[in-house]
């Protein structure tokens, strides 16, 4: 009885060596079997050593006698599946769940173990892959327990050991939905299954995992209203993309982590529909092996054309909506420096307009042609008034312009009043009337208050 179900293989995944490659095979009680860089089928009998491989679909070549080296049936547990590698070196096979790890020489004609593992049970429907030829296992399910652990064989210590990451991901991995991308250093996936939470197809989460870094990425949550939401239903993943199989219709999806989207196939390649193919890439080509009564058959299509015959039709996950505390912190460090920016400017136009009494309150401090204004006061009593061409002569403004004059005198005059109002508390020391003679003329005098102060000042 076959393990793996013809339609839940996955399939061969490039990695970024131009002739490296990950295919998936299957088991028959003693055989096992996988798909090789010509697209076509390779089988090898664990018990005799016997090995094939098809000639053209459906056709086995005469078998030739590999040895088997470290090869015991006992430590397979009673139903497993196989996966089959390319590497430099040649192809390796792992089992999952048991850490086994075996090499194929076909040169030297040896099929050989050659892992030292012990311990097993943990990672049964994980996922494997090959990375710059180094293997990789990911997920999986055992001892009553689901994990999204990810472990690398160590070719030197024969040991699968693992890799840390940098935060917290899933806690499982839904097995057969997701793989490795070809075009980045991340691997895709759907959440699996956690006790004691809501594990409706619907609700779960898509995630990535940077291989470079290490660090997990939550993505969103599944888009399931425009396909079925069968978990079961067939898919493979192809490089960068799951081809989904909805088989109550049947409907052909494409659904693409990397950019988001769900794509409906339109096109005309019958044999993409049928969930009991294999379906295989290769660079930019995708192959069908198709099993019929009549016969063997292998079609093709490229990835392109797949593309182009389908049609968006929405996100295959929705991302969470994060507040934008970039954008807030950018606005609210602007707005500071624009605040900081005004009251530089307000102090330094305060400095300027006041800078004769910024050192001091002493009235000596004042400019010479401000404490001439203040002598006459004091000479002359507090009932004495400064015409608008005495007070200009004393502040010594020569100007032939009435505006110039005019803004000249103002300031000034603020300035007196300002000292009184800042060293004294009085307001308005100095203030302009009309003349009572010559309503037409005004006159400037002192407050009575600024006076007394006035008088007891020496300067």
């Amino acid at each position: 009885m076959p393990i793996t179900h013809s339609r839940e293989i996955l399939v061969v995944v490039l990695t970024y060596l131009i002739f490296s490659f990950s295919v998936f095979g299957a088991t028959d009680h003693s055989v096992i079997r996988w798909t090789d860089s010509r697209h076509l089928h390779c089988r090898l009998d664990l018990l005799t050593g016997k090995f094939q491989q098809e000639v053209n679909p459906g056709q086995w070549a005469e078998g030739k006698q590999v040895e088997l080296i470290g090869v015991n049936l006992a430590d397979f547990p009673a139903e497993y599946n196989i996966h089959a590698h390319k590497l430099k070196s040649g192809f390796i096979f792992n089992v999952p769940g048991t850490g086994l790890v075996f090499s194929l020489d076909s040169k030297n004609k040896q099929f050989k173990r050659i892992d030292n593992t012990f311990f097993r049970g943990f990672n049964f429907l994980s996922f494997s892959f090959v990375k710059k030829d180094t293997l990789f296992s990911i997920g999986g399910t055992g001892f009553w327990n689901n994990n999204s652990i990810l472990i690398y064989f160590d070719f030197k210590n024969r040991e699968w050991e693992k890799v840390q990451t940098t935060n917290k991901g899933p806690i499982s991995l839904e097995h057969n939905f997701g793989g490795p991308s070809k075009r980045n250093d991340n691997f895709y996936a759907l959440s699996g299954y956690e006790e004691f939470t809501d594990n409706a197809f619907n609700k779960k989460l898509f995630y990535s995992l940077d291989l470079k870094s290490h660090t997990w990425k939550e993505l969103g949550v599944i888009n399931t209203k425009l396909f079925s939401d069968k978990i079961s239903n067939a898919k493979t993943w192809l490089g960068d993309f799951l081809l989904y199989l909805d088989g109550d219709k049947p409907n052909v999806y494409l659904l693409d982590p990397i950019q988001n989207r769900i794509l409906h196939y339109k096109g005309k390649n019958n044999q993409l529909k049928l969930g009991s193919n294999e379906i295989t890439r290769a660079g930019d080509n995708i192959f069908i092996y198709r099993k019929e009564s009549s016969g063997v058959s292998v079609d093709s299509i490229t990835v392109q054309e797949l593309f182009r015959e389908s049609k968006e039709v929405g996100k295959l996950y929705s991302q969470k909506s994060e507040f934008p505390w970039l954008i807030v912190i950018s606005a609210t460090l602007l707005i500071s420096i624009l605040i900081t920016l005004l009251l530089y400017l307000r102090i330094k136009k305060y400095e300027k307009s006041y800078k004769w009494f910024n050192k001091s309150n002493k009235i000596e401090d004042l400019p010479e042609h401000l404490k001439n204004v203040l002598r006459y006061y004091k000479l002359n009593g507090k009932e004495a008034m400064l015409s608008t061409s005495q007070i200009n002569d004393l502040l010594g403004i020569k100007s032939t312009s009435f505006e110039t004059t005019r803004q000249q005198r103002s300031r000034d005059i603020k300035a007196i009043i300002d000292y009184f109002e800042v060293n004294h508390n009085i307001s308005d020391a100095i203030q302009r009337n009309n003349s009572e003679t010559d309503k037409r003329l005004t006159v400037y005098t002192i407050d009575e208050k600024a006076f007394k102060v006035l008088s007891k000042m020496s300067f």
